[in-house]
């Protein structure tokens, strides 16, 4: 029987991120834009970056200081069905945001490198 991906557990530098489910990972890596002139279509490429977004449940014991300061950080992305990806250089895109209730959920955007298959 096949199995989908269900759940992700991600790290960075080896500290667990409490993340709710949802979580999502964007690759980054090549984006190709079409290029067209009068009798070709060609196109040109850019590097995208990498960015991890998840909803972390807040408690007393949640690392906010350090998960604030993430910058340079190695994030992995670890799937349920064994299929993990890293960023490298990851860093703390978004200002954090805390919301008191539900667990207190606190939305966090990584960005860094194209993410690495490991």
């Amino acid at each position: 029987m096949t199995m989908y991906i269900g759940r992700a557990k991600i790290t960075f530098d080896g500290t667990e991120l409490d993340s709710a489910p949802g979580a999502k990972i964007t690759l980054g890596g090549v984006k190709r834009t079409p290029v067209t002139t009068m009798y070709k279509v060609g196109y040109s490429e850019s590097l995208v970056p990498a960015t991890i977004e998840c909803e972390i449940a807040v408690s007393d014991a949640t690392p906010l200081e350090s998960i604030r300061q993430i910058a340079g950080a190695t994030v992995v992305f670890r799937t349920d069905i064994g299929k993990s990806w890293m960023v490298a250089n990851a860093f703390v895109e978004d200002p954090l945001a805390i919301t008191a209730k539900e667990g207190g959920k606190m939305t966090v955007k990584l960005t860094g490198d194209p993410a690495e298959a490991v």
